[in-house]
């Protein structure tokens, strides 16, 4: 069953109130019957001349007028009214009638200023609503291209920057060879030349890993959230660990790239301004949908660092917006918690 339209809606609230003016005007002419000539009841027949104005039109409310002063002319003549001169009730019909038609006229200009307002609000509403998608089309182009250029630059790093190094590493090594056979006292600073190169393999590597996740694409989230851990583990020499209860799966390609980067920003400022040795990533199955969390030991957010954190946290809250997820970051009694809830429906869009 559909649910009715707002101009459906507006309509049978209209003839509601259109019904309420008509069924007043007898039951004013009766209690001005009732009362007699003397007292004038015109203030409860503009009762129904406001309702049928604002909500019949201009006719409407001019129709409901006239019958008015009909009705309250033929009640004081019911009632027993006699006047001096046959004039005056006239008079009287002509002083009430143009009353009732400025009231008319001034209730009709107030309901179409009104419904101009209602059309420039709607019209406005509308534009903003296009204006808030097209920025989040652009948004969401500007986070695609930057995701691409992520990839791309630890591409490069791994197929350009790490087989020069490794090149560079093999020469490095067959030198210090030579330099050892022949023993020369500067193999051993060779050796360590050697090493220098190796080290900076892995980190370029790392780098790579962490700029364009091969185990984001082929394995998914679990294996890339475990990777992460295990070199933030490495790097920064403090404990960080997956807690998992259950296997969690994400169909959405989209919402496994933005947790994954919410999570590797959440971890490097836990690792830069939280002091702590530990660093936890918990990924679990709520009612609510999937849930995830990185949390730490550390001496919590103060103010300073905030003011820094502050981008991170407003690029964590945005990619968590484009995928209907919601991210907070709290205080705990020691540490922080960053925590992302994606919603069950958004969790399984294809």
């Amino acid at each position: 069953m559909t649910d009715p339209t707002p101009h459906a809606v507006h309509g049978h609230l209209n003839r509601k109130w259109l019904r309420t003016a008509f069924l007043l005007l007898p039951v004013v002419a009766v209690v001005d019957y009732y009362a007699g000539y003397e007292l004038q009841f015109s203030i409860f027949y503009l009762v129904s001349v406001y309702l049928a104005t604002w909500f019949g039109g201009w006719g409407l409310g001019v129709l409901v007028a006239l019958i008015s002063v009909v009705l309250s002319l033929a009640g004081d003549l019911a009632s027993g009214a006699v006047y001096k001169n046959e004039l005056v009730p006239w008079w009287n019909c002509a002083i009430s009638i143009s009353f009732y038609m400025v009231m008319v006229s001034v209730l009709h200009r107030l309901r179409m200023f009104q419904r101009q307002l209602e059309v420039r609000v709607r019209e406005r509403t509308t534009a903003l609503r296009e204006e808030i998608q097209e920025r989040k089309k652009l948004e969401q182009a500007v986070l695609e291209v930057s995701e691409r250029e992520q990839r791309r630059i630890g591409h490069d790093l791994h197929d350009s920057l790490c087989q020069h190094l490794t090149s560079a590493a093999l020469a490095g090594q067959v030198l210090s060879e030579k330099l050892h056979q022949k023993s020369i006292p500067e193999s051993a600073d060779s050796e360590q030349l050697v090493g220098l190169i190796e080290s900076g393999i892995d980190l370029a590597r790392s780098l790579a890993r962490g700029l364009a996740p091969v185990e984001l694409d082929m394995l998914g989230l679990t294996a890339t959230l475990r990777e992460l851990a295990r070199t933030t583990s490495m790097r920064a020499r403090l404990n960080c660990t997956l807690e998992m209860p259950e296997e969690v799966t994400l169909d959405d390609s989209e919402a496994v790239v933005h947790l994954y980067r919410i999570a590797q920003e959440a971890v490097n400022n836990a690792v830069r301004h939280s002091g702590g040795d530990r660093i936890i990533i918990s990924l679990q199955n709520t009612p609510e949908g999937v849930q995830m969390r990185v949390t730490d030991n550390g001496t919590g957010l103060p103010p300073e660092v905030a003011r820094k954190f502050g981008m991170g946290l407003h690029i964590m809250r945005h990619r968590a917006d484009m995928i209907g997820a919601v991210c907070e970051v709290s205080g705990l009694e020691r540490g922080t918690c960053v925590s992302v809830l994606v919603p069950a429906r958004a969790a399984s869009t294809p």
